[in-house]
């Protein structure tokens, strides 16, 4: 038996495969990362992996930013009037620290929630933030991090919501 491809069956096939992925949209496209600058430093900002979380993610009404670092994102807050959240990143995938700004007044949840500062409290190496300016759940957590960041953080030191607010410049 022999089989005859006309150009006409060849075009109808190819458009009614076309016309078919575009409708089956998303479920037979790969999911593509998105990158973004960071609004701040214009540093990228880092993607998350299968093991950390990396972005941070300032919500303002219906606004969601994404930022480099915890610094970032509160030096931006700086820019909103009003109630905002931080989701920060912690040591725990999945698991992000809460910085909430209501009334002019900020918190972190879970209480316990520690920063990365640099020697003295001072500021970290921007092209390592990702790494330095993390929030952490815990100071045992600050520990365990520092210890297997240890060439990047040797000198770090635990910072509290206020001092981490003091060396963002924010008030």
């Amino acid at each position: 038996m022999k089989t005859v491809f006309t150009r006409r069956l060849v075009l109808t096939g190819t458009l009614a495969a076309l016309i078919g992925a575009h409708f089956a949209g998303p479920a037979l496209r790969p999911a593509l990362a998105h990158e973004a600058k960071c609004p701040v430093c214009k540093l990228d900002v880092v993607q998350d992996t299968e093991k950390l979380n990396h972005e941070v993610a300032l919500k303002f009404g219906r606004k969601r930013i994404e930022y480099r670092c915890v610094f970032c994102a509160l030096q931006d807050a700086r820019n909103y009037n009003g109630d905002l959240t931080i989701l920060a990143p912690s040591e725990v995938k999945g698991k992000p620290i809460t910085l909430a700004r209501k009334e002019g007044k900020w918190s972190a949840a879970p209480e316990t929630a520690v920063f990365v500062g640099g020697p003295s409290g001072g500021k970290i190496d921007h092209r390592s933030c990702q790494l330095g300016y993390r929030a952490l759940t815990t100071r045992d957590a600050f520990e365990k991090w520092v210890h297997a960041n240890h060439d990047l953080l040797k000198d770090a030191r635990p910072l509290t919501l206020p001092e981490m607010l003091a060396v963002s410049g924010v008030k």
